[in-house]
């Protein structure tokens, strides 16, 4: 049925075909329009095909080799959806769609082109691995949105551009898919206006935003986990845009009350999903590997990210640079490359706990000092990575009475939401059992 209404939606005739339908294992069907075609066959897009999702969480959970470019595809399908939900005039405001003249056709027809390809382009500025090696060879603040935006607003796109045609803007695109902070320097209007940013948090959204909604459900899907999985189907149909507060002008996106258990859902299983995948304790040595093996193998930082350099950054080139240096000790990064190939990642000597946090100013640092003085700065490293708690707070929400509240003050759920967190030391396995004997007998220095 969700098939049929988009078919309606869309410009079909009965002779040259207007779509293509793209068999998804996460949405059933991803219906790509005929304008969108040129976008979709271009070799920036099709790159990602060879980008991993998971980095080489594929050698934890072997099912985990799905690549960046269905997650695209999977976004774009989804903000279309989302951008239905909030413009349909049967149950949006019409005066916030006054306001943005998203009652008139064809303005909500252009932002709907836009907010469906700025999907598409989301995440065309990943390098090998995704996200595990993006700290590591990039310049200091830089990360992979500066380069999707530098690729959406390049010669290169600009023909891909004018194919597409109907007067788009690629600027328009450029700020809802990355927002304003990750623009080019060059761009001299970095505001995005209340619409764009709008549309920029259907993608983005730290709570809502369809890029989450999509990878939680792809990456269970495909890790053959199930807890990343949440009713997103009421959860899309209950998205508005809604005043910030009762009393407030500004809007924001928001989600009706009656999609209030599935907004917690969606919160819970990112929890679930970053303790128990993307913080797995040998998913995370792998990261540390193949991170040591681009700082060593691309001799960072990595300035040139244009078409041209980007396009021979891929999974594929990184996997044989890797297995060449594994077999050769003289080719840059060859021990890293060894751990990687022959699977003799680092093993877990140290997690940080509760008690010891509560007890100690810093223990991760405390033992990591100890280690490295005992085993060798080359023997220890160290791995830690926590997620705001700001985000089950972050959006309106439409109670059955009409008022606008925020999610604390009417889910017990949500204003408790823990904040995913996970910091580890690893050591070769040789060294595990010394080291965990010595961090027993170390005591720590209590606050």
């Amino acid at each position: 049925h969700a098939t049929q209404r988009r078919l309606k939606g869309s410009n079909l005739t009965t002779g040259q075909r207007q779509y293509r339908e793209i068999r998804d294992a996460v949405h059933g069907f991803v219906l790509v329009e005929r304008d969108e075609w040129p976008l979709l066959d271009s070799p920036i897009l099709q790159r990602l095909r060879d980008i991993h999702q998971m980095a080489m969480t594929y050698l934890v959970y072997p099912g985990a080799t799905h690549k960046r470019f269905e997650h695209s595809l999977g976004v774009m399908e989804l903000a279309g959806r989302v951008y239905d939900a909030i413009t349909d005039p049967r149950r949006a405001d019409p005066d916030i769609l006054e306001r943005y003249e998203l009652n008139k056709a064809d303005v909500r027809q252009y932002w709907r082109k836009v907010v469906r390809l700025a999907g598409l382009c989301h995440d065309l500025g990943h390098l090998p691995f995704s996200h595990a090696a993006e700290e590591t060879i990039l310049p200091d603040g830089k990360k992979h949105e500066n380069i999707t935006a530098e690729l959406i607003l390049s010669d290169e796109m600009a023909i891909l551009w004018k194919e597409i045609g109907d007067g788009l803007c690629p600027l328009d695109v450029a700020k809802v898919a990355v927002g304003s902070k990750r623009l080019p320097e060059s761009v001299q209007d970095r505001n995005l206006g209340d619409l764009r940013s709008l549309l920029h948090d259907v993608i983005a959204h730290d709570a809502l935003g369809v890029d989450r909604i999509d990878y939680l459900l792809r990456d269970s899907t495909h890790a053959g986990v199930a807890y990343g999985r949440f009713d997103h189907l009421r959860l899309l149909d209950t998205i508005r845009i809604l005043p910030r507060s009762s009393n407030s002008d500004s809007v924001a996106l928001g989600i009706e009350e009656g999609g209030l258990h599935s907004a917690e859902a969606l919160l819970l299983a990112r929890y679930f999903m970053f303790m128990q995948v993307y913080y797995h304790r040998v998913r995370t040595a792998y990261d540390v590997h193949l991170q040591d093996f681009l700082n060593e193998w691309l001799n960072p930082p990595l300035i040139d990210t244009s078409w041209n350099a980007l396009s021979n950054l891929t999974d594929s080139k990184a996997s044989i640079a890797i297995e060449e240096a594994s077999k050769d000790p003289s080719i840059s990064g060859h021990l890293p490359a060894i751990r990687i190939d022959r699977r003799d990642h680092f093993r877990l000597a140290y997690r940080v706990s509760l008690q010891d946090t509560k007890r100690a100013e810093d223990p991760l640092m405390q033992y990591l000092v100890m280690l490295r003085e005992r085993l060798g700065d080359a023997n220890v490293r160290s791995w830690s990575n926590a997620q705001s708690r700001n985000v089950a707070r972050s959006f309106p929400v439409k109670t059955s009475d009409g008022d606008i509240a925020s999610p604390r003050e009417i889910s017990d759920v949500l204003d408790d939401m823990p904040s995913p967190a996970a910091s580890y030391l690893l050591v070769p396995s040789i060294l595990v059992d010394q080291a965990r004997v010595l961090i027993n007998n170390h005591d720590l220095e209590v606050r």
